[in-house]
């Protein structure tokens, strides 16, 4: 097994130094930080932290525990009032998303503030909402706030883009002058941000759940772009393009930005002194790459990374250490593409010459090789060898080339140091993204 060490690089945020996480090339691939049967957070790796990191994360977990509490608390006053003691099933759905007929007319209109009365319904005490839901209509008293496992699971969430969708309706509900419950529509806003800024992990980044949920929801998460997308709403708001949040709320979002960035830059995995790319999850206290479910296993994620390099061209003035970051991801997605090869959320992978270039879900750290799993976790490297994982998940992603062609103009104002910028066209290609089955 390979042995994991660390590069230091201070977060600047009052507490323990993060790290990018290093590999020796000659490994297949590096020991996570935590053994895979020991919680991310347990006590005993929080209590092995230095005092200052300590102080942070132990905070933090009490801000989880209030939080949940919380949560659950109000279900408990809703079912006694009712006389019941289970929840009542929510109804599933794909999930809540701004669709382009949501215009300011028609937020203002009667089924527009239809839809902001039974939106509200269904934020949840701690101010976040959750997945795969049917917010179409109220949620009536003693009904679940979700519909995964027993109705607490993925409460709330950030997965699948929730919570951020509906943040980002009510901004745009507020802008369009359409309030539809009064001061309730802009404190549901405010909640929603404020759930969001108390969600942020002391390293920077963000789980995909939160109150905690355990396991890889623990980790900081980078898959279907979690992070990415918080932190890019988040910016609108301490920029003052969504919903025209209080002063001292901008602030507090411009803070969480800069420590997400700190973050992102720290969570750049680096193979013999050279970064790369970002896994999926990665240890919410060393920071190192580790596994999610049975088939994502530990490795460099092309779709999740291509992302993380457009929010970190995105920020107005990238010091010496993103600009770094950008110019190495970038090269590594030079290197890695793959020619000769069509893929299709539906129909699959298939041998094509002439193709556009596409990019591995997951490559090996070390070796960049495309890795693939079925559910029994057995890492393979022919998409071919798949079964119970060949459909349902993105193996393959496009999203690089448009990162790429944002770095060749990026690049222009911003040359690595020493060298010109690189001017080799990148293909245009159709974007092919379709969400996992979650």
């Amino acid at each position: 097994m390979a042995r994991l060490r660390t590069a230091s690089l201070t977060l600047g945020l009052g507490l323990a130094a993060c790290t990018a996480p290093r590999v020796d090339a000659q490994a297949p691939a590096p020991r996570p930080a935590a053994d895979a049967s020991t919680p991310l957070l347990a006590p005993a790796r929080i209590a092995a932290l230095p005092a200052d990191a300590r102080a942070a994360w132990e905070a933090y977990l009490a801000t989880s525990r209030a939080q949940r509490e919380l949560d659950r608390e109000a279900m408990r006053r809703e079912l006694a009032a009712l006389g019941r003691e289970r929840m009542a099933p929510a109804s599933k759905h794909a999930g809540f998303r701004m669709q382009k007929t949501m215009t300011a007319e028609w937020l203002r209109s009667d089924a527009g503030r239809a839809q902001t009365r039974a939106l509200l319904t269904w934020q949840t005490p701690s101010g976040g909402w959750s997945k795969r839901l049917d917010m179409s209509a109220p949620r009536a008293p003693g009904t679940a706030f979700g519909t995964e496992g027993d109705g607490w699971s993925y409460v709330p969430t950030i997965d699948n883009d929730a919570t951020i969708e509906q943040v980002r309706y009510l901004g745009a509900a507020l802008a369009a002058g359409a309030p539809a419950a009064g001061d309730a529509e802009r404190a549901a806003f405010e909640r929603g941000v404020a759930y969001l800024l108390r969600s942020q992990l002391p390293s920077g980044c963000f789980p995909q759940v939160f109150p905690l949920q355990g396991s890889y929801h623990d980790a900081a998460t980078f898959n279907d772009d979690a992070t990415a997308n918080v932190l890019t709403l988040l910016r609108d708001v301490a920029d003052g393009r969504l919903g025209a949040a209080p002063p001292e709320t901008r602030e507090r979002a411009a803070q969480a930005v800069a420590r997400g960035v700190e973050c992102i830059v720290a969570s750049q995995v680096v193979v013999d002194g050279v970064r790369t790319a970002w896994g999926q999850q990665h240890d919410p206290l060393t920071l190192a790459p580790i596994k999610a479910r049975s088939y994502e296993l530990v490795g460099l994620a092309g779709k999740e990374s291509a992302n993380l390099l457009e929010f970190l061209m995105l920020q107005p003035e990238p010091d010496a250490r993103v600009q770094a970051a950008v110019h190495a991801a970038a090269a590594w997605f030079r290197k890695t593409a793959l020619q000769g090869l069509r893929y299709d959320y539906q129909t699959g992978l298939r041998a094509e010459a002439g193709a556009p270039p596409v990019w591995a879900r997951l490559a090996e750290i070390g070796t960049d090789r495309a890795i693939f799993s079925n559910r029994d976790g057995v890492k393979l490297y022919d998409w071919n060898q798949l079964t119970d994982r060949r459909s349902g998940y993105a193996w393959y992603s496009y999203e690089p080339a448009s990162a790429l062609r944002r770095y060749e103009r990026w690049a222009r104002t911003h040359p690595a140091p020493g060298t010109a910028p690189a001017a080799v066209p990148t293909p245009r290609v159709t974007k092919q993204q379709s969400p996992d089955a979650r």
